[in-house]
């Protein structure tokens, strides 16, 4: 039986552009994602792999987690089984952290994210996840200089349905013509 894979990136890319109210992404945005274009490293992106790169070298707090931990399983839905595929920048003592680089912050900004969804359904054991957030990390700054906030979610919060959810995302694609290039491009490894 042939699975597809579901991401994080994968929903979000797909929300934002469905959102009405949305500054992310729009229709032909998600239509390369879907696609699995490449995408070329840009500022934004390589700024992003030096802040997770510096928070795993001084961010006391995950230092000796387990990094870039992949975590994969089968869910089935109503419309069918799927993998449901993460990697999580650090997994530490049932806590799951993610360090994000952004050009601005409110607060808030994560809350809707599938990722927290995804992952809390990945790993079982964690009851906690904290988004360890920077608005003005450069190379060269020290910790004490940067702005770092934080997210906390716990699982008993998280109150979205991800196979309800995946069914939403897989319904759209049928509706608008998408459903057989996700199955083209997002078949399963694992």
């Amino acid at each position: 039986m042939t699975k597809y894979l579901i991401t994080p990136s994968l929903l979000n890319s797909w929300k934002y552009a469905i959102s009405p109210d949305n500054d992310y992404g729009n229709l032909e945005d998600f239509k390369k994602v879907l696609s699995r274009e490449p995408i070329e490293e840009n500022e934004a992106m390589r700024l992003g792999y030096a802040f997770e790169d510096f928070m795993i070298k001084n961010y006391e707090p995950t230092k000796y987690g387990c990094y870039q931990v992949k975590a994969y399983k089968d869910i089935e839905t109503e419309t069918g089984t799927y993998v449901l595929y993460g990697r999580l920048d650090c997994l530490k003592a049932g806590k799951i952290y993610d360090y994000k680089h952004t050009g601005s912050y409110e607060v808030g900004k994560f809350f809707g994210s599938y990722q927290t969804h995804v992952y809390f359904e990945l790993v079982p054991e964690a009851n906690e996840f904290e988004y360890i957030i920077c608005n003005n990390y450069d190379e060269g700054k020290e910790f004490k200089d940067l702005n770092i906030f934080h997210e906390n979610y716990y699982r008993e919060d998280i109150k979205t349905d991800i196979k309800q959810e995946i069914d939403h995302f897989i319904q759209w694609l049928k509706t608008n013509e998408l459903y057989d290039l996700f199955c083209e491009k997002w078949e399963s490894k694992f």
